[in-house]
């Protein structure tokens, strides 16, 4: 209903009902997108000329659909941006995303690329797929590596494991490499992590303070295993071998800027994992066990482990329940704007999300009927957290979930663990369908402030093959695994795609593109 005291306002001749509608328009453009939306509902003439202006309403949609606004040099018109956002809006209120089919077998999806590392043949290739409305053209890369060990690089044998992450903008490649060691030879092998540049195919990055920024420990006779993830300046490393060891360099100026590890006692596998993510310049978080750990990162010269400044509790678990670490993922747009590319609009880096998968089990339990708990965490959750004076790091759930995250629960016997996908604020769940093989049920998530449930979004469901429930209040009546009622009420829409064709992605994941799928 419209506030009285505004109505008065507008047909007040001596206020703002005596300015001309440009000057209007330009003291409404001044605002941030929430203030405008809360002017919108404040009386029905500011509604009505905030709908007819297409700049004001832009605007309102940009912050609706969680994207901002291109650079002013790609030439398209306000109206034509609103068209295509209106657009790609209508496909989650409709249900219907694009999906655009990936080019054949064997791609690694990072960030909206398409990207494959050819140990055979020494190479590696980039795809940016075209966008469907955001006017990003496609666009490949490659790089051979053929030279890599006359540069000083690692050997990229097949047999090794090996993590990579690319940045295009920065021109960047970081590829780490994971010696086997042959346990007859009793050999000690430490993994290589190398800066490189992409269009250099393969030589150091020319702004690297070296080629090599890895110091870590001996990864062991196991198959070790590697996370890598760059954010800016800094590159991030978790690495799996004799024990765990996280790290964090300044790729610029070779500083390592934090470091933790955990040592395995009964030197058999871990019993959990453990990872570090980059949540900005000065925070790191350690996803350890059932916990968020954010570590503020020390002033140069002071100890690189950092300080403590909270410490995440996850909802607390039913007697006879406990929960085993799976993975987590964290995946910020990449910059698209290029000398051959100049979006319409764009994802807003601001709302991407940390998402945290646990099994949850019954301890006494020897069939593994488990339940998948994945949490979606806007990462400016944590950061309020971790900036926060607080008079003690350890938060409870209720203290700092309840309103800033989601909680996803699916019923299963399997893991999900190799089937999710993240990109910004959204999340892709795929299931394949046991019974039609090339087949997945996929569910898409955007969690974050100011987005709008689409059309058919619903708090329970199930896709045919997918049982999930994203609820606000998870009671006993709903499941047995939470100690108490649960609250988790993060803004979220929904879209559940039954029977898509994944027949060319060796995992079975439907990723994410900039405005819509690939599979």
């Amino acid at each position: 209903m419209s506030s009285p005291g505004a109505a008065q306002l507008f047909a007040n001749h001596q206020g703002w009902g005596a300015l001309a509608n440009e000057l209007r328009v330009h003291i409404l453009k001044e605002l941030d997108a929430t203030d405008l939306l809360s002017c919108s509902k404040v009386a029905r003439a500011f509604k009505t000329l905030v709908d007819k202006t297409p700049s004001l309403r832009y605007r309102l949609l940009l912050y609706a659909a969680g994207m901002r606004d291109g650079p002013p040099a790609g030439g398209s018109s306000v109206s034509k941006r609103l068209t295509l956002l209106e657009e790609y809006e209508n496909t989650w209120k409709t249900g219907n995303i694009p999906i655009r089919q990936q080019p054949s077998r064997g791609h690694h999806k990072h960030g909206g690329l398409i990207v494959t590392l050819d140990c055979d043949e020494s190479q590696l290739d980039v795809l940016r797929p075209a966008s469907f409305f955001s006017g990003v053209p496609e666009r490949a890369w490659h790089a051979d590596l053929s030279n890599l060990l006359e540069q000083g690089g690692p050997d990229l044998d097949p047999g090794f494991g090996r993590a990579y992450a690319v940045d295009l903008a920065q021109d960047l490649l970081v590829l780490m490499v994971l010696p086997e060691v042959d346990p007859e030879l009793e050999e000690s092998a430490f993994p290589e992590c190398h800066v490189l540049s992409l269009s250099g195919d393969g030589e150091t990055h020319p702004l690297a303070a070296r080629r090599d920024v890895y110091n870590g420990s001996n990864l062991g006779f196991s198959s070790p295993q590697a996370d890598v993830e760059i954010v800016g300046d800094l590159i991030g490393c978790t690495v799996l071998g004799m024990d765990l060891c996280m790290s964090v360099y300044n790729w610029k100026t070779g500083l390592m800027i934090w470091c933790d590890s955990e040592w395995d006692e009964e030197m058999g596998e871990m019993e959990y994992h453990t990872r570090c993510h980059i949540l900005d310049p000065t925070h790191i978080l350690k996803v350890s066990k059932y916990e968020l750990i954010v570590h503020r990162v020390a002033e140069e010269g002071k100890l690189i482990d950092g300080e403590i400044v909270c410490n995440l509790e996850m909802p607390a678990l039913a007697d006879g329940f406990e929960a085993s670490y799976c993975a987590s993922h964290i995946q910020r747009p990449p910059e698209p704007e290029m000398s051959d590319c100049s979006p319409h609009f764009k994802c807003d880096p601001s709302l991407t999300v940390l998402v945290v998968e646990y099994d949850i089990s019954r301890k006494s339990s020897l069939q593994r009927d488990n339940t998948k708990l994945i949490a979606v965490i806007p990462i400016s959750t944590i950061l309020a957290r971790a900036h926060a004076s607080l008079p003690t790091p350890k938060i409870s759930w209720e203290d700092w979930g309840a309103l800033g995250a989601r909680l996803v629960l699916m019923p299963s016997r399997t893991s999900y663990s190799e089937h999710i996908n993240v990109f910004g604020s959204r999340v892709t769940i795929s299931v394949p369908r046991p019974s039609q093989q090339g087949m997945a049920d996929v569910v898409v998530l955007d969690v974050r402030e100011g987005v709008v449930h689409a059309e058919g979004s619903r708090s329970a469901t199930e896709c045919e093959g997918i049982s999930i429930l994203v609820l606000d209040r998870f009671t006993k009546e709903v499941t047995p695994v939470f100690k108490n009622p649960v609250e988790a009420k993060m803004p979220y829409r929904m879209v559940r795609i039954p029977q898509c064709d994944v027949s060319k992605s060796r995992s079975g994941v439907v990723s994410l593109l900039s405005d819509g799928l690939c599979a």
